[in-house]
């Protein structure tokens, strides 16, 4: 067949030579894993080494690639990778053929060279053994344990690495933390602690351990290391005239489940020093209850005793002198010493534990069973606002109102019935504020079990509860942006969990959102590719070892709810977060075109298949006639050199009448033999010819009287040539070939036959027939010339020539669909690149800058804008512009000028002159524009001024407005405009609504974050900043203030008597002239000043840059002009409004962001003291200790 594009070959050919180069190496690779080769030669700088790769024992090998750990063998001197098995290869996550000759030390963590060095060296010696760290080819760091040895086969020494991963072992980084919490507890324990396993091994002990008790303990028995004397639960006396009684404490009854709690033991060390403790063991358990060993905590009390044997001693010496007294005054007195030293320590562990709970910050109250207050902490008074002198004795019920879920009356009768209850509860403090507490109750009992009083403790959770509120509300307004996707949007976590499912996800799926959520994203992918990436332990591999293999692809089989698989497109943005990671996943289902690319491709096939089998046949064909007219020939050669002999026979012969009869005879007998065969070999070149799928014809030269050839006669033509002309052999015999085919000659042919004849040189061809007679439209022609004139084969190649038509277009089709598909391809990474940019702008304002360097590329030939819609929703103005949108378009227009955003979906406009333009498209182009000012910071455009001509803008064809709509409300509008028509495709107005909304998304996420921070760092009454803002500055300025050496200035501000406009105005009123306050500050402050409400009445000014006597102005000016406020409230007059206001100045007066604030809180309370409304700077003269 011949190839009609020539200049496909070479590029084919490159293909085919690369192909069969990588199918050499495939195979070589696979030989050498395979264990089919024996010895690899490896070329260095010391000349070419044989190492031999394996052994007879295929079982050998066999064990080698089963093993769980990786095992490989490699170079003593280079330490280059000769084999490994495939779980070294999947330890590292790299192909088996790219490790074989790769350097080990490519896998070592760089710290660890060194030690994997000093193992080597070892290994010389014997066996190395250690742990180091390995690199994957992800970058992923595997712990490992590894263990070289050095082994000679035939002549060559080799090292041996087996490979054990400790990723399982050290993987958990709780359990690491909690370990080594452990330690630190252990070693900065002031107690004796001591951890034993399930055989009573010590296993750990704490430094004091160690110290006390004079030995190292570690893996040593309890019992047989540490003897304790289990001292009887009676009095002093009696316990030391009791001692041989005494039993041994045993560690196995602990850990068999028996605790002890408080129990008092003695301790010989070696050196024969008593310890008296106090013990306490518990056993140790697993989640499912199996014990696992125990715990003993023991409290050196022996300074303790040997105080309590002291004051024994002094007491029985004083007994003895009292003796000779009255036996009555000797046991008053010791009785008396007894209960105050009781009472004493009683007191005095009373008041301790009063002081801790009052350190808390739970509410903690007490109440007896008639529900009367009888302890009342000072987290209880913040809590509820009520002071402890206040609510003593009072009732609990009646003070503290509860909304839900339950009275106090029913949880009081659930902790009598259980001993306990825990809960949440909405309560309503002293301000009448509602609060959410968790509220945990339990029953106090006396020493015989009966109850006596009532402990709750109560913690306050309505900032959690608000939070938890605003986050559930952000993440329902996000899902609705999300939900306006058609493509699936899915995140998930660290853990590989689904924690997002849009509605797009719920129809290609089918999978709702509540199935989904929490479910692992393998349930989203194909089988085979899950168990591709997790064919391990998945506690083995990273967590998002499926996400990392996923973004190899650019396409992958994804899975719906009933089984089925799909081709879908992916593409992930990933999102570090503190607590962790947030992956989205964009997938969009691309079956349809898969299903076009499937029946490209088998159209292609089958055409392919048709051409070669009808060229084989073909050729065939061509091949038996060639040889068939060949044998002719040769026959009739034969036949002309019989005649010639017989006549030279008959002229030689005459005289000789009898043996020239019998010769003739002969000769006769054999020329008949010869004729039969001629014509058996017609009869077989006739059956050829006429079998034959080609057209066959026999012209024969016609000559004039001069012998100069004329012309060709047809003598001779198949069925297939009467097929083909569609004409009856016999009215054709005979004719002239410019009878039979008349056009010929007009276009050569028969100057070409006569050439051909001539010459005796044939040719062969295609030409295109234009002859209505023949039913063939593209013909191969082959001409042969014959002694006495020609044979012409013509072959119908219409089909074939109609089938390279249709691949041709076929292929051109495909180009486009390829073509179209890798737009859409560069499109989708465009779209995630400029999400991805638009996250992580901090505001709008950057997003506006940023925004038209993205847009550009998506529309590299035509002119386009970005419009917002203000905040008031009347007026819609630009921040993006590229080519000479900024010309045609209005700057600044209102909604209703703009069919898109009236109408809500894209409005695109064919031609300038339809009366479906917009009306802020400029019509007539003969009077331009210029944009004169456009101030970025405030996003205002000051004015549009009309000039007769300074700048010229191109004229446009076509108009395209796209609404940027997100949670139903109409962001702004993406215009674009092109100046030749057909810019503006449908794949164009497509790729403009994605843009459109995923700068819609971004959009409405900015705005909604802007609004989250503004509000946790503002006052919501003043707009000044909160008092969690002005610590975080107020250190930044101190650094700043150091390093720059400049002086700042704090101001600490207080309405004086605010608590009368509260009281006499109400609230309202009070809120005023809190607003009227923070008003003025922001009024009077420098861009660099900070301006905070502190709290409650008080604002704290911070001054970076300033000197003290500045400071004192400003003071002073705020202070006077407040002064000057007349501010009413329901038509009554609010009264003069004075401020007492405290200065100090960093570093005169303190060095540090807490000293200074302290001494401005300072010379506050000093304005106070003097008489109020006035300014008072912290100085030496102060009482600092107030």
């Amino acid at each position: 067949m011949i190839n009609l594009n020539e200049s496909e070959e070479k590029p084919e050919q490159k293909v085919e030579d690369l192909r069969y180069q990588l199918e050499t190496e495939q195979e070589t690779l696979r030989a050498i894993g395979n264990g089919e080769v024996d010895a690899l030669v490896i070329a260095g700088p010391e000349g070419e080494q044989v190492y031999t790769l394996q052994g007879a024992d295929s079982s050998y090998r066999l064990l080698i690639e089963e093993m769980k750990e990786g095992a490989a063998t490699i170079t003593t001197d280079g330490t280059l990778l000769l084999y490994c098995n495939k779980r070294l290869a999947t330890l590292v996550k790299t192909p088996l053929k790219k490790l074989i000759g790769r350097d080990f030390k490519d896998f070592i963590y760089p710290p660890d060279l060194t030690l994997f060095e000093a193992l080597c060296q070892k290994a010389n010696l014997g066996s190395g053994k250690g742990e180091l760290t390995l690199i994957a080819r992800d970058g992923t760091e595997i712990p490992v344990y590894l263990s070289i040895s050095i082994f000679t086969q035939k002549g060559v020494e080799m090292g041996c690495l087996i490979v054990t991963d400790l990723s399982e072992q050290k993987q958990d980084q709780d359990i690491v933390d909690q370990e080594r919490l452990t330690r630190l507890l252990l070693e900065q324990a002031a107690e004796t602690i001591i951890v034993c396993d399930h055989q009573g091994k010590i296993i750990r002990a704490s430094q004091e351990a160690h110290k006390i008790l004079g030995a190292n303990l570690l893996l040593s028995n309890f019992d047989q290391m540490i003897k304790l004397e289990l001292l009887p639960k009676q009095n002093r006396s009696q316990q030391l005239r009791k001692k041989n009684k005494n039993s041994i404490f045993s560690i196995a009854s602990v850990i068999n489940g028996n605790p002890y709690k408080g129990r008092e033991v003695l301790f010989i060390r070696e050196d024969g020093q008593k310890l008296h403790f106090l013990l306490s063991a518990s056993p140790l358990s697993t989640p499912h209850s199996v014990l696992k060993g125990c715990v003993v905590i023991l409290t050196n009390i022996t300074e303790q005793k040997s105080s309590e044997e002291a004051l024994k001693k002094v007491n029985e010496d004083l007994e003895i002198k009292v003796s000779e007294r009255t036996a009555e005054l000797e046991n008053l007195n010791s009785r008396l010493k007894q209960e105050l030293a009781e009472q004493a320590r009683t007191q005095q562990i009373l008041q301790d534990q009063a002081q801790l709970l009052d350190l808390a910050n739970d509410g903690i109250i007490a109440v007896d069973l008639n529900d009367h207050i009888n302890y009342w902490n000072q987290g209880a008074e913040k809590l509820y606002g009520y002071s402890k002198s206040e609510v003593l004795g009072k009732n609990l019920v009646k003070l503290l109102k509860i909304q839900s879920p339950q009275s106090l009356e029913k949880i009081k009768q659930e902790v009598l019935e259980n001993g306990s209850w825990e809960g949440e509860l909405t309560q309503i403090n002293r301000q009448g504020n509602t609060v959410i507490i968790h509220s945990s109750w339990s029953l106090k009992k006396d020493g015989n079990g009966n109850p006596i009083a009532i402990l709750t403790i109560n913690r306050d959770i309505t900032k959690a509860k608000q939070t938890e509120q605003t986050i559930i509300d952000s993440g329902l307004r996000l899902a609705g942006i999300l939900d306006m996707a058609q493509d699936a949007i899915i995140s998930i976590n660290d853990h590989q969990e689904i924690t997002l499912f849009n509605q797009g996800a719920e129809k290609i799926f089918g999978y709702t959102a509540n199935e989904i959520l929490k479910q692992p994203f393998n349930l989203l992918i194909a089988e085979f590719l899950a168990q591709k990436n997790c064919q391990y332990q998945p506690e083995l591999l990273p967590d998002n070892c499926l996400v990392k293999r996923i973004t190899e692809y650019q396409e992958v089989i994804g899975r719906r709810k009933d089984g089925t698989e799909f081709p879908a497109e992916v593409s992930i943005s990933e999102l570090s977060l503190e607590k962790g990671k947030i992956i989205t996943v964009f997938m969009r289902d691309i079956s349809d075109r898969k299903q076009v690319e499937i029946a490209i491709q088998k159209a292609q096939e089958d055409l392919e298949i048709k051409v070669q089998e009808r060229t084989i046949q073909l050729a065939t064909s061509h091949d038996e006639l060639i040889r068939e007219i060949a044998e002719r020939k040769l026959l009739e050669n034969q036949l002309h050199e019989i005649n010639d002999e017989l006549e030279r026979r008959v002229q030689e012969r005459t005289d000789d009448l009898a043996k020239a009869i019998s010769d003739l005879r002969q000769e006769a007998i054999e020329r008949q033999k010869t004729t039969l065969a001629l014509k058996e070999s017609e009869a077989r070149f006739r059956a050829a010819i006429d079998g034959s799928l080609d057209a066959f014809f026999i012209l024969q030269s016609h000559r004039d009287q001069e012998g100069k050839l004329t012309n060709f006669f047809l003598v001779d033509m198949n069925s297939k040539a009467e097929e083909m002309i569609s004409q009856n052999k016999d009215n054709l015999l005979g004719k002239e070939l410019s009878d039979i085919f008349p056009s010929w000659g007009n276009l050569g042919y028969f100057d070409r036959y006569l050439r051909a004849f001539r010459t005796r040189k044939g040719f062969e061809e295609e030409l295109e027939v234009s002859d209505l007679n023949l039913k063939a439209k593209w013909v191969q022609m082959q001409v042969v010339p014959l002694s006495d004139g020609l044979a012409v084969t013509c072959r119908d190649i219409t089909e074939r020539k109609q089938s390279e038509e249709d691949a041709k277009q076929a292929n051109q089709n495909l180009t486009r669909w390829v073509n179209d598909l890798e737009q859409r391809n560069r499109e989708t990474l465009l779209l995630g690149q400029m999400s991805e940019f638009l996250q992580a702008c901090n505001s709008t304002e950057e997003a506006y800058q940023v925004i038209n360097d993205l847009l550009k590329p998506f529309f590299p030939k035509i002119s386009g804008g970005l419009f917002v819609t203000k905040n008031s929703k009347n007026s819609v103005e630009i921040v993006a512009n590229w080519g000479e949108l900024q010309g045609i378009s209005e700057a600044v227009f209102t909604p209703q000028d703009c069919w898109a955003l009236r109408r809500g979906r894209p409005h695109f406009v064919p031609t300038s002159n339809s009366n479906l333009l917009c009306r802020h498209i400029h019509k007539n182009l003969n009077n331009q524009y210029q944009l004169n000012s456009i101030n970025s910071s405030e996003r205002i455009i000051n004015s549009l001024i009309k000039t007769p001509s300074p700048i010229v803008f191109p004229a446009m064809v076509e108009h395209l407005c796209v609404p940027m709509i997100a949670q139903g409300d109409a962001l702004g509008l993406l215009c674009l405009a092109s100046e030749e028509s057909g810019q503006l495709s449908g794949d164009q107005q497509r790729l403009a609504t994605a843009v459109a909304e995923h700068i819609a998304l971004a959009l409405a996420n900015l705005k909604l974050r802007e609004a989250l921070e503004y509000q946790s760092i503002r006052d919501s009454l003043t707009g000044l900043y909160n008092r969690r803002y002005l610590e975080e500055s107020l250190e930044r300025e101190i650094n700043r203030a150091q390093r720059q050496k400049f002086g700042l200035g704090v101001i600490m501000i207080d309405i004086d008597h605010f608590k009368n406009y509260n009281d006499n105005f109400g609230h309202d009123a009070g809120d005023i002239v809190l607003q009227q306050l923070g008003n003025i500050l922001q009024k009077n402050v420098r861009g660099s000043d900070i301006a905070c409400r502190y709290g409650g009445e008080e604002f704290t000014l911070i001054l970076p840059e300033i000197t003290l006597e500045l400071v004192q102005e400003r003071a002073e000016e705020i202070r006077v002009e407040v002064e000057k406020l007349k501010l009413k409230h329901h038509y009554q007059d609010l009264g003069q409004i004075t401020l007492s206001l405290g200065i100090a100045i960093f570093p005169n007066q303190g060095l540090t962001g807490e000293s200074v604030m302290r001494a401005a809180d300072t010379a506050l309370y000093q304005a106070k003291e003097e008489g109020r409304n006035r300014v008072c700077v912290f100085g030496s003269n102060f009482d600092r200790s107030a």
